[in-house]
């Protein structure tokens, strides 16, 4: 763990070490791991908004599976999405 990643752990010293750990493994995830930098792709605006405006411009986007792959192919840190579609993909 680098010394960026360090700091930023350190503004969560009150959190219990399993949230410390998690945020952790976000920091040294994706490309950007261990740059103190994240990126997440916000699946779940796409169903706040509408999923027929936001997906049906590209129909492979109503598979869940897709956007699991499109974050984890473009080096995320992380993916938020509703649950139904985490335990779908």
């Amino acid at each position: 763990m680098n010394d960026r990643v360090r700091e930023i752990l350190s503004w969560y010293s009150s959190e219990n070490p399993g949230v410390r750990t998690n945020i952790a493994r976000l920091l040294n995830h994706g490309r950007l791991g261990g740059t103190g930098k994240l990126v997440i792709l916000p699946v779940d605006q796409g169903f706040e908004h509408g999923p027929a405006r936001s997906f049906a411009p590209n129909p492979a986007a109503y598979d869940p599976r897709y956007h699991f792959q499109l974050a984890l192919e473009a080096g995320c840190n992380a993916y938020a999405a509703p649950l139904g579609s985490l335990e779908a993909a």
